[in-house]
């Protein structure tokens, strides 16, 4: 559980509504394909994990859906759908 140790912040059921909501938007992220070694993974999850709680303690949300759609919105630069990827042009 990547919430345990903000026990003393947050309710059961507010640390129940965290670990879904990292565990929905990992379940979508985990498919990217640019996730390709371990040290990619666990900085992923380190960066899931902190946006989950901004969102959390910042913004005071608690639904599970919209805490992982605000997850998903703030690791955009970060990493991108297969259907979803966009390449820029280079500038020579």
């Amino acid at each position: 559980m990547p919430f345990q140790q903000y026990a003393p912040f947050f309710g059961p059921e507010e640390l129940k509504t965290l670990t879904a909501a990292f565990d929905a938007t990992w379940q979508e992220l985990s498919a990217n394909p640019d996730l390709t070694t371990e040290d990619k993974i666990v900085l992923m999850k380190k960066k899931l994990a902190h946006r989950i709680l901004v969102s959390a303690t910042a913004g005071g949300v608690r639904d599970r859906e919209t805490l992982k759609e605000q997850a998903l919105r703030s690791l955009g630069g970060d990493f991108r759908l297969r259907d979803e990827q966009t390449y820029a042009p280079e500038v020579a």
